[in-house]
């Protein structure tokens, strides 16, 4: 069954966080159910902010999305946010 998954910004870090650098929790963090192609790194999607966090220590302006279950739909809310945490 397919599923809809909302992204309405997208944060590079280096190192991978306990909780979300959006909203600060941790309840909704959900691994790995997204890929990113071009950095091929880890993925933590927060669905209660809808903020993915993707650790790499390349520096991404744009991203290539896909999910791990090939008919789950990936829809980015414009404008959406690339931003870069440090910790």
């Amino acid at each position: 069954m397919s599923k809809s998954i909302f992204i309405k910004e997208i944060i590079l870090s280096t190192k991978e966080p306990r909780l979300c650098p959006s909203c600060n929790k941790e309840d909704k963090l959900q691994r790995d159910i997204i890929i990113e192609d071009r950095s091929e790194g880890l993925t933590i999607l927060c669905s209660r902010c809808e903020a993915l966090t993707i650790v790499t220590n390349r520096h991404l302006k744009k991203v290539e999305l896909s999910s791990r279950n090939s008919s789950d739909i990936i829809m980015l809310k414009e404008p959406h946010l690339i931003r870069r945490v440090e910790y």
